[in-house]
């Protein structure tokens, strides 16, 4: 079965991009062509990759500083006011610092919010165990109506957040924090609601 894997996978060489350099990179594209994308950042907008962003749309660029559970409340008035948010964040800060607004504001209502964990599973490594969420997944996927991505690498990324956007509903897509090895090309198939497992 073809994927279109990156053809240099098998090699020492092969080219390494952060998932969230993913994540930045697609919003810019998806901000170009809809006057409706948002850019929520809880002060970790440089991590997440969204300095071009706020760059290019400083007006659609919306520091809510370390408040996670106010910036999903804000996010969800404004996706019921028709705009389409992403919330930006480490993944150990949303969901779990903002779960009953995730709960109530965003899944109860069916609110058109993208949520964005960064730093995920054990990629904080030296930061220790107080930045490391391993509990998000199990989290999300217990809320009805909330589609969950786990990218493996900045294409997938990329395409997780195209994906994102073409959902009328929550969305949580979360990754890790460091450079990872492109396995997967701009024309390797994203599926929906399909466990991909490479090896």
């Amino acid at each position: 079965m073809n994927y279109n894997l990156n053809p240099k996978l098998f090699l020492k060489d092969i080219e390494k991009k952060s998932c969230r350099q993913g994540f930045g990179d697609e919003i810019v594209e998806l901000a170009k062509n809809s006057k409706k994308v948002l850019a929520l950042a809880a002060d970790l907008g440089e991590s997440l990759r969204l300095g071009e962003f706020k760059k290019k749309f400083p007006y659609r660029f919306i520091e809510m500083g370390v408040s996670e559970a106010n910036m999903i409340s804000v996010a969800a008035g404004l996706a019921l006011e028709g705009f389409i948010p992403f919330t930006s964040s480490f993944a150990v800060f949303t969901p779990n610092q903002a779960l009953s607004q995730i709960r109530i504001s965003v899944a109860y209502n069916k609110a058109n919010v993208k949520i964005i964990g960064s730093h995920a599973g054990i990629s904080t490594g030296p930061d220790g165990a107080s930045h490391q969420a391993t509990e998000d997944i199990a989290i999300m996927r217990s809320i009805p109506g909330v589609t969950v991505f786990a990218p493996a690498d900045y294409w997938q990324t990329r395409k997780a957040v195209r994906s994102a956007f073409k959902i009328n509903g929550p969305v949580y897509i979360r990754f890790g924090r460091g450079d990872v090895p492109m396995i997967t090309t701009e024309k390797t198939p994203f599926r929906m609601n399909e466990c991909q497992v490479y090896r």
